[in-house]
């Protein structure tokens, strides 16, 4: 049944509306205060860069007076420009990596670490290959400046080669696990630029903190600054962590041994995990962010390291990046501006906390970098009693995904991956749903899967989560039968509770199989899917998958390349390739009202059927009336009521609205029951479903024999788009059209809009491009159409013409 959805407008005027419209609505303050705080950074940075020419020109070395080695303060500065958005082939970044490709060979760990990181990071961002054999020589460097047992195990890394203090150094002899954390991110960021390090190294440096990791007392699970200190420190703590996960995702390719078929002999076997779990809750019970605490800037940016690796989006109860924003953006934490410091973060008399550039650098990676979008949220599902039973088979298989998503589908934009545990918030339905919301993906994996796991308040997340626009992806972990009856039964009690929302076979010419990549139907890798309206909403494989994400090697051969490519085709189609907001943007869910709450007078809704395709439309008025009642204060009902096209009682309201994907046709009385609404102030506001050419030509059809004439073109400069309806103009929309783009993403162009005008009064106002799905937030990579935001800023005009008329 194809629906025609109408308003009632049961009072003919609103008060709370007058001829200046609606005020643009306000950024999210945390949001903004983060956004100004980069900013300010970054200029404080740009302001304190050596400008004379001399040895020092492009440097920061000023700020440490020399105390560190000679380079360490100008690539901190630098890696947190390049990370913050700086343009990495600007007089700043250019002047600064010449500082460094001219300085003498350096000795300190620090610095040949982070002049690696910075190498690393200008290659990725850009594509130029002129610093490689810097990076490998630097990496060839770090490797020979470990220290070692006389059994030749690693001892760590100390100041310089062998442990011994090189240029500036500080530090004697004894290797120590602040110079270890940074010589182990030189080394990823040189594998990262395609520097091949052996996996023995990889070995010896998982060993280490295996070995190291304080196993009693009240800092078990943690790490202390040496083996000669036994107790344990925050900073130190989460460097191990670290440590562990990154020498563990590097190993993660023999260790598993992927078969042919995609399982894995030693699925779920990682040396690390109890060492891991142990050090998140000691992360976690010893989370704090007092400025009195010493090296507090350090400290953020290893948390912000230790959430992004570990993709935990929650430290025990703490929401580790929303609180260090507070934290560095709360005037009253006084942190910054002192001493005519304008911009910079600093805290005086505390050491490393007292060096503005070094601070503020290390503010900035921890903002920058930790507001990356995050793509996928990884769903924790398990027993109470038993936190690993099963769903974190493979570690690494998310983030590997999302890193070649990243890459490949959006062009280098940084995307980052979550775990995402509905029971540690503590929160009700609506939050969850609101948080899961600031991901389009969330994916569910496992060895089992048992739908009596799920308490009432999480099912009702993932059921708004999906009916508001999220995507859910699962995939049966090595094929497992388990995972696959309790997935099955789970999808039937939550999705398909009305039976009209099965899990069927995606037939092969699914838009999924042709989102980004061409891909060909395989019957040894099936997928599965869920139908909301025009989009698929649940993408199941009961097929491995996962096996070659872990592995992470998309090019090795042809099922590998199958598995990455269909799990960006499926990203590509849940995303209708739209970057996802930075992290901690607040996401509106559109929840129902009960009827007895609303104010007397509201705008209410009536849905009306007519034969044709069956979609359901009630999330394109609710989505859209929900958004006015929250910007604009006018009270309507989002819950809708349904009647037939003939119904008499059409004439009762005046705002109709169609969405179609199909072909259809209207019985000729029916046309003079919609005739007539129309020419007593009624108004036609439609859409073409994705912008299907079927509807629209029934549409067009639909109009000449309503009023035998067709549709024209709405000007720009008309009302409808202008500030006295909307407060501001809308001049240009985000649309993907005919012809496509290379990126199938969407285009800035000016609004199109048809219709009809009888006097000075447009009675029917059409868009043969997609409006609906957007507001349900259903697009996908095969939908011509408006992104969401676009979308309601179209919707509500032309409510708000008609509510002013």
């Amino acid at each position: 049944m194809r629906q025609i959805v109408a308003f009632a407008l049961l009072i003919p005027f609103f008060p709370g509306l007058r001829a200046h419209g609606a005020e643009p609505a306000p950024k999210e303050e945390l949001v903004e205060r983060v956004e100004k705080a980069i900013e300010l950074g970054k200029q404080y940075l740009r302001g304190k860069q050596t400008k004379e020419e001399g040895r020092d020109k492009g440097s920061w070395e000023h700020d440490l007076k020399q105390r560190g080695g000679r380079g360490g303060a100008t690539c901190m500065a630098v890696l947190a420009l390049l990370t913050a958005g700086e343009d990495p082939r600007g007089a700043v970044i250019q002047d600064g990596l010449k500082y460094l490709r001219d300085m003498e060979t350096p000795t300190d760990t620090y610095v040949v670490a982070l002049q690696a990181m910075v190498f690393a990071e200008y290659h990725v961002q850009t594509g130029e290959r002129g610093d490689l054999l810097r990076i490998e020589k630097n990496v060839q460097w770090l490797i020979d400046a470990r220290v070692k047992t006389a059994d030749g195990k690693l001892r760590g890394w100390g100041y310089g080669k062998n442990g011994l203090a090189g240029e500036g150094g500080a530090g004697g002899g004894l290797p120590d696990n602040s110079n270890t954390q940074y010589a182990l991110l030189g080394l990823l960021a040189g594998k990262t630029a395609g520097v091949k390090i052996d996996p023995a190294v990889w070995e010896s440096i998982r060993e280490f903190y295996l070995r190291t990791q304080i196993t009693k007392g009240i800092w078990e699970g943690g790490w202390g600054y040496s083996g000669g200190h036994p107790g344990g420190t925050r900073t130190m703590t989460v460097a191990g962590l670290c440590g562990l996960l990154i020498a563990g995702s590097e190993l993660t390719l023999d260790q598993q041994k992927l078969q042919a078929d995609g399982t894995a002999l030693n699925c779920a076997d990682y040396p690390e995990n109890k060492a891991i779990d142990l050090a998140l809750l000691r992360v976690g019970k010893s989370f704090n962010l007092p400025e009195n605490a010493g090296a507090v800037f350090y400290n953020l940016y290893g948390v912000e390291r230790a959430g992004r690796l570990s993709g935990q989006r929650f430290f025990d109860d703490h929401d580790w990046y929303r609180e260090g924003c507070e934290f560095l953006t709360n005037p009253r934490n006084n942190l910054r501006g002192r001493e005519g410091n304008e911009g910079s973060w600093m805290i005086r008399g505390q050491s490393f906390d007292s060096w503005p550039t070094i601070s503020t650098s290390f503010a900035l990676l921890f903002l920058s970098k930790g507001r990356t979008p995050v793509l996928v949220s990884k769903l924790v599902h398990h027993p109470a009693d038993a936190p690993n039973n099963g769903w974190n088979n493979k570690h690494h298989d998310m983030r590997n995904l999302t890193d070649f998503v990243s890459k490949e589908l959006f062009k280098k934009r940084p995307l980052a991956w979550q775990v995402f545990n509905a029971r540690q918030t503590g929160r009700g339905a609506d939050e969850l749903t609101a948080e899961l919301l600031q991901s389009p993906v969330a994916y569910f994996n496992g060895h089992q899967f048992k739908p009596e796991y799920f308490t009432g308040a999480e099912r009702k997340m993932l059921k708004q989560y999906v009916e508001q626009g999220g995507f859910l992806l699962a995939e049966a972990c090595c094929g497992r039968e388990e995972f696959d009856r309790g997935f099955r039964q789970f999808t039937k009690e939550v999705f398909d509770d009305d039976g009209e929302h099965p899990l069927k076979l995606l037939p092969p010419n699914h838009p999924i199989y042709t989102a980004y990549y061409p891909l060909t139907f395989r019957k040894d890798r099936p997928l599965y899917g869920i139908e909301f309206g025009c989009k698929t909403l649940v993408v199941y494989s009961p097929k491995p998958l996962a096996g070659w994400w872990e592995a992470n090697q998309p090019a090795k051969d042809a099922d590998s390349k199958y598995a990455f490519q269909l799990g960006a085709n499926a990203i590509a189609y849940a995303t209708g390739m739209e970057l996802p907001k930075p992290r901690g943007t607040q996401v509106e869910v559109y929840n129902t009202r009960p009827e007895s709450e609303q104010k007397r007078g509201f705008l209410k809704v009536a849905q009306l059927e007519h034969p044709g395709e069956r979609h359901s439309g009630t999330g394109v008025t609710r989505n859209l009336l929900a958004h006015l009642q929250k910007k604009m204060g006018i009270d309507v009902s989002l819950q809708t009521e349904k009647l037939k096209v003939g119904d008499k009682d059409l004439l009762n309201y005046k705002f109709v609205y169609m969405h179609g994907k199909g072909e259809f046709d209207t019985d000729a009385k029916d046309l003079k029951l919609l005739k007539a609404n129309l020419d007593d102030g009624g108004l036609l506001f439609a859409d073409a479903c994705c912008g299907s050419k079927a509807f629209d030509t029934s549409f067009r059809k639909m109009i000449k024999a309503l009023y035998g004439k067709d549709l024209e073109a709405i000007p720009v400069s008309d009302d409808l788009f202008g500030a006295a309806v909307n407060g501001t103009e809308i001049k240009t929309v985000k649309c993907r059209r005919e012809g496509g783009d290379e990126e199938k993403g969407y285009k800035s162009v000016a609004p199109l809009l048809e219709g009809i005008k009888v006097g000075d009064r447009w009675v029917v106002i059409y868009s043969k491009y997609d409006i609906g799905c957007a507001l349900e937030k259903h697009q996908s990579t095969d939908c011509l159409g408006h992104d969401h935001e676009s979308a309601l800023r179209l919707g509500s005009a032309v409510i708000l013409y008609a509510l002013q008329r």
